[in-house]
């Protein structure tokens, strides 16, 4: 009974000892993280910072974050912001951030709020810790800014997760539900009506390879995107229906190249967003409208347009008609 009581205190001591000296890293990390960011002439500050949650946790939490770029006018501000990790599993955290944030961008600034807003953050427990999974996800949420905007979303889940057996590949998710783009922004896009005031869904599946893994040296590596494999988007908008999938990956001059096919259904209601958001310009719409419907008879349904988004030499196409220089991915290879 001795013995048994002896190793219940040696226990107790050494997993207490385990955790004052995590914790005290811990603080100490977060602190040094603080002043190392502010260091090259940002603002990076907080009014506190404490870890609680002895035995079994690390909760981290800091108050009074602020962030700020002067040179930029970008910048971040929340009451406080957590982050919780079980004491035996370290690599698996937990953040929270509070129902109310500010981000500041040049000329404005956009009020957060949200219900839930969250993230989880696991690496495998190996010395690099590369990235195993992450994920974003907040019940209801809406931006509000300085300007008179608001855009809002009923929920949101964004992830990343490496693909097992296929070095520097991730996993990307994202699911949106209930996205209310701002008033006015309708009214730009469909002087006329006709749009709804709610995306009821919008999801995302794609693969992305970088050029290096999303690790503890990512600083170091900078992984940039090698390629992406859209397997599948759909977007539902009142009776607008979009899908696609395809791939791009940089040329050797490190322009987009490949090809993503959309299929639209009931595609004549876009015709005013393209001409309202300038992909189109106002003069050439009935003759572009008229192309579209060629294409799409080609379907065999006149209300459902087939048509390729081409990346080819540095320059991009939706179907037959030209939209510019290509975006870079990475810089020139050749």
């Amino acid at each position: 009974m001795r013995k048994l009581l002896f190793l219940l205190v040696t226990l107790t001591v050494l997993w207490s000892g385990y955790w004052f000296v995590g914790s005290s890293v811990i603080r100490s990390a977060a602190a040094n993280w603080f002043a190392a960011q502010a260091a090259p002439g940002l603002t990076a500050e907080h009014s506190s910072l404490a870890v609680a949650g002895f035995p079994n946790r690390f909760d981290l939490t800091v108050e009074g974050v602020r962030f700020a770029d002067p040179a930029s006018g970008i910048g971040w501000e929340a009451p406080f912001a957590q982050i919780f990790a079980m004491t035996w599993k370290p690599w698996h955290i937990i953040a929270a951030l509070p129902p109310s944030q500010v981000v500041s961008l040049p000329g404005q600034e956009v009020t957060i709020t949200s219900e839930g807003l969250r993230a989880s953050v696991r690496a495998r427990p190996v010395g690099s810790l590369p990235l195993a999974m992450a994920i974003v996800e907040s019940g209801p949420l809406a931006a509000t800014s300085s300007l008179g905007w608001t855009h809002a979303a009923e929920t949101a889940v964004l992830s990343l997760g490496e693909v097992n057996g296929t070095p520097n590949t991730y996993d990307v998710a994202a699911d949106i539900a209930g996205l209310a783009p701002d008033a006015a922004l309708l009214l730009l896009l469909a002087p006329e009506g006709g749009l709804p005031p709610m995306i009821s869904e919008i999801r995302l599946r794609a693969n992305a390879t970088l050029t290096a893994p999303l690790d503890r040296h990512a600083g170091d590596t900078n992984p940039r995107l090698a390629a992406v494999k859209l397997t599948e988007m759909a977007v539902t908008w009142g009776e607008i229906a979009l899908t696609a999938e395809g791939g791009i990956a940089p040329d050797d001059k490190g322009f987009a190249a490949g090809r993503i096919n959309f299929t639209v259904t009931n595609w004549r209601t876009v015709m005013p967003i393209l001409v309202a958001s300038g992909t189109v310009r106002p003069q050439l719409a009935r003759t572009v409208e008229t192309m579209l419907e060629g294409l799409a008879k080609q379907s065999g349904d006149p209300e459902v347009l087939k048509i390729p988004l081409t990346m080819q030499d540095g320059w991009m196409s939706l179907g037959p008609l030209p939209l510019g220089p290509a975006p870079v991915l990475m810089p020139p290879t050749g």
